[in-house]
């Protein structure tokens, strides 16, 4: 049994990654679409969809990162009142926080998900200028959500079976000591 959930750990630990990784090509996107935009401005040539695919961009790179950030220990997180707490019950608040996260981001990809198949049924365009279908941008922010409620899940049944967290504690790479900065 141990081998097989190191197997799956490690896939979606990779999965994960994937989807940090295309989220930072999504931002590299937005840099693309801005670009072209400054640039087609100042040559006064008008060119349709750069705006909108700045936008679309940005919903890929929002969610697609979500599952990767939370894994690094990036998400903000309200440490200030859980410090105060004895070390058993700060646990089982993180635990209570990590699978309440994992029903509401499971709510919100369901819907999201939802939304993109009304829209692939209907046919729905943008009303931007690019006339594009909306489900083809929809579908990667509704990807990402979907990874993210896996990856807040997992977190969730690792710290339940466990007692561990999966999320990595970056405070100690905030501090910093005088005189070393």
């Amino acid at each position: 049994m141990g081998g097989a959930v190191w197997y799956v750990e490690t896939a979606l630990d990779r999965l994960y990654r994937f989807c940090g990784a295309l989220a930072a090509v999504a931002v590299v996107l937005i840099a693309v679409f801005v670009g072209a935009s400054v640039v087609t401005r100042l040559m006064g040539v008008y060119v349709g969809g750069l705006t909108e695919g700045a936008g679309y961009a940005m919903a890929a790179a929002g969610s697609l990162g979500c599952a990767y950030a939370f894994g690094a220990g990036a998400h903000i997180r309200v440490d200030l009142g859980l410090n105060a707490c004895p070390p058993g019950l700060r646990r089982r608040l993180d635990q209570f926080a990590t699978a309440a996260a994992s029903v509401a981001v499971c709510f919100l990809a369901f819907y999201f998900l939802r939304m993109v198949r009304i829209s692939w049924i209907y046919g729905d365009i943008s009303d931007g200028s690019d006339g594009l279908p909306l489900w083809l941008p929809q579908l990667p922010a509704a990807i990402g959500l979907v990874v993210f409620a896996i990856a807040l899940v997992h977190a969730a049944l690792h710290y339940a079976l466990t007692g561990e967290s999966r999320i990595r504690d970056n405070d100690e790479a905030l501090l910093v000591e005088p005189g070393k900065e």
